[in-house]
């Protein structure tokens, strides 16, 4: 998907990505470059930038479903791209929005975590993944009763076959995803298990 927007009195311009943080990120680069560029060539060069990967990514969409891969591991981003996965959603006429997130680091969960409680509202299914650690040492943390005001789903890990996605718990398939808009959160693996690598 792309974004439109209006730029002060330079006028329309179009960036690969969708949502109000992609055009807000995109008009800092304009006036950034703006300095040394013609704007036309700006234009031009924006327009055909496919962005970076793990951002609003989509690595699958069928008739009824589309999956998404986003890198957002803090409460931030992950509030802004759910901003336009909202919207996103309503256009494509999707009525069912499933997150699915790993959380990054114990350290940066604790910390952040009544940001990140309420940074899935609107969700209709949340599924929470195991902690990626990235080395540190396992803390304690009641995602279940933290989280209990989403419909949520506490897992081991996801696969990813034909477009569909499987949410495994105990070696065990407790459901498949193959309906609305799906998105992934997070900078662990599970970038590879969404995209089916895992």
């Amino acid at each position: 998907p792309h974004t439109r927007f209006i730029l002060k009195d330079l006028g329309s311009f179009d960036v690969w990505g969708f949502g109000k943080h992609i055009a807000l990120d995109a008009s800092l680069a304009i006036l950034a470059a703006s300095d040394s560029m013609d704007i036309e060539e700006i234009r031009t060069n924006l327009l055909d930038f496919k962005g970076i990967k793990k951002r609003f990514d989509i690595v699958g969409a069928e008739e009824g479903r589309v999956i998404i891969d986003d890198y957002g591991h803090h409460p931030t981003e992950i509030k802004a791209t759910f901003e336009s996965v909202k919207e996103y959603a309503s256009l494509k006429g999707f009525d069912k929005i499933t997150a699915i997130w790993q959380p990054h680091k114990y350290s940066r969960t604790i910390d952040n975590l009544d940001e990140f409680i309420t940074c899935f509202e609107g969700v209709q299914e949340l599924v929470i993944l195991p902690v990626w650690s990235a080395g540190e040492s396992p803390q304690e943390i009641d995602f279940a009763e933290k989280f209990k005001r989403y419909n949520l789903t506490m897992a081991d890990k996801i696969s990813r076959a034909n477009n569909t996605i499987t949410v495994i718990k105990d070696n065990q398939d407790l459901e498949t995803l193959d309906k609305g808009l799906i998105i992934g959160f997070g900078a662990g693996d599970i970038t590879y298990q969404i995209r089916g690598n895992a």
